[in-house]
């Protein structure tokens, strides 16, 4: 896929009509008198259908969002002027919590002014017990103790034991979004592995806002295990990985634009990755190491977000809340790392990426291209470009369709693009065909069955059929032309019991004739790939 027929594909998105709500009444500008906070607990047991004593146990058992902490993540507060795209960006950052939805904000005039009312719902966040997932022959579980709204100030903290094909983990979290309502965010990870461990701290203070001025913060991360290469699912190549990054930055809204904002950051990246002991599972053999990285240097981001959001319901979920982003919205980074800043060679790291939506009637459109790279010695080296557009008809019942590709030039040792469940080729175990680049399609019809089953979840059947390919594979076998799958599934909206949207269980039947995948998991086929460095 050309440059060239990648911008026709986003000309052809740019040039569908953006539909967004229209305003009954325009209030913008006039002073804010109130603002009242309607916040309704996960069930509502005045209705017959949730006043059971499971539903009134669940609300006992979690603490609502205090008040104020709502208000702390709102963008306006008594006594500003009223504007209707800073009201619905207010329900977007709360929604994003993911602690609350649907979230609704209304404004009706009065004397002297305009009065709000925003009303939530809250979520479902203590986690406790026990979780699994399958893709044909993989698994994986985990045991985890988590709240993500705890108290009802929306500070998350949380213990978990996992375990899947590659390793055993023992994780500690905890993430507060606003800490003493001053818009700085703090994060804090640890994690043990069975192969090794990682750190992280973060601390910033975000463009929390799309007119928010300026931005700072630093982050630094550790991390030591083992990688691995797969062909047909199975780990064939592992080999030693110690990396470290640390990244101070700055940064400003530039000016003008109207509802374009246009930010500019500045900063250092630190990052070391130092590779060792590669080999080949099989027989022990060694396995060419691949080249340590070692970047110091200053970055510059440029970033452009249009304010132009919808909110849709039955796109990847059944019922909840999602807000799509109409954009252009684009981001660019670029690292420049010299030994006389302390890297180990003059290279110049670069990573974009744009994305575009439009509407029409029922229909959703999506459009994302991205890459990643850097030049050294006068060569381009481990760069991944790549596209995807998609298609998806709103509500209840409807098509949905998605094209992925993705192509490499001098991909790193430690790198390989495969095809599998995972990525969404659905006959197939994860990483099943390597390569070096991959396409896939995926079509697919689904239905709602059941809306709110016992007031706890909906339930959908889905009918897919995918198309995948790799190439100029390394470690294993490429799909030798199109592999092709069908089959069937179910798709659970778990909007009052998880966070996580949408639980999908698909059985699929690959062109081999090698019998049923069964895959468990909460990923949807709208998503971006793991991003490459």
């Amino acid at each position: 896929m050309t440059c060239r027929r990648i911008a026709l594909l986003l000309a052809v998105f740019l040039a569908l009509p953006a539909v967004s709500p229209a305003d009954d009444e325009n209030l913008d500008g006039l002073p804010i008198i109130a603002i009242h906070i309607d916040r309704n607990k996960i069930f509502d047991t005045s209705d017959p259908k949730t006043s059971a004593w499971f539903y009134r146990w669940a609300n006992a058992l979690h603490i609502v969002s205090k008040e104020n902490f709502i208000r702390s993540m709102l963008l306006f507060t008594e006594g500003d002027p009223y504007f209707a795209s800073t009201a619905a960006e207010s329900a977007r950052i709360l929604r994003h919590l993911g602690i609350v939805n649907p979230v609704e904000i209304r404004a009706r005039r009065v004397e002297g002014g305009v009065e709000i009312e925003v009303e939530t719902h809250d979520r479902w966040t203590l986690q406790i017990g026990a979780q699994a997932g399958l893709s044909g022959s993989r698994s994986n579980f985990s045991l985890d103790l988590e709240e993500n709204n705890l108290a009802g100030w929306g500070k998350g903290a949380g213990v978990a034991y996992g375990r899947d094909n590659e390793r055993n983990t023992w994780s500690y979290r905890y993430f507060d979004p606003n800490v003493f309502s001053s818009r700085w965010r703090v994060l804090l990870v640890h994690a043990n592995f069975s192969d090794g461990s990682r750190d992280e701290v973060r601390v910033d203070r975000p463009f929390y806002s799309l007119a928010t001025p300026w931005t700072w913060g630093v982050e630094a991360s550790q991390e030591g295990l083992l990688e691995h290469l797969y062909s047909e699912s199975e780990s064939v190549v592992i080999g030693n990985r110690e990396s470290e990054n640390a990244r101070l930055w700055g940064g400003a809204r530039l000016p003008g634009g109207g509802d374009v904002s246009r930010r500019l950051v500045a900063g250092w990246l630190h990052r070391r990755d130092l590779y060792s002991n590669w080999e080949w599972e099989t027989d022990g053999s060694p396995y060419p190491t691949p080249e340590d990285l070692i970047v110091d240097g200053p970055m510059i981001s440029y970033e452009q977000i249009v304010d132009r959001f919808i909110v849709v319901e039955g796109f990847r979920a059944w019922t909840v809340q999602e807000d799509v982003a109409f954009g252009p919205n684009f981001a660019l980074t670029t690292v420049y790392s010299s030994p006389a800043f302390g890297g180990d060679h003059e290279r110049l790291l670069t990573a974009g990426g744009a994305h575009v939506a439009r509407r029409r009637g029922d229909w959703l459109f999506l459009g994302d291209v991205w890459f990643s790279g850097r030049l050294e010695e006068g060569e381009v080296r481990n760069l991944v470009t790549g596209f995807q557009v998609g298609a998806a008809q709103l509500g209840k019942r409807g098509w949905q369709a998605r094209l992925l590709v993705e192509s490499s030039r001098r991909l790193d040792l430690n790198r390989q693009l495969t095809l599998g469940a995972e990525i969404g080729l659905r006959g197939w175990d994860p990483d099943y065909f390597d390569g070096t680049g991959r396409a896939l399609l995926n079509i697919q019809w689904r239905r709602l069955l059941w809306e709110e089953v016992l007031g706890l979840f909906s339930v959908g059947v889905v009918v897919f059929g995918d198309a995948g390919a790799t190439w100029d594979p390394r470690v294993g076998q490429d799909t030798d032309g199109i592999r092709l799958d069908a089959g069937v599934g179910l798709l659970f909206d778990l909007a009052h019991l998880s966070r996580s949207n949408l639980l999908r269980v698909n059985v699929a039947m690959p062109d081999d004739g090698s019998g049923p995948t069964i895959t468990v998991s909460t990923a949807t086929i709208f998503r971006l790939p793991r991003r490459i460095r």
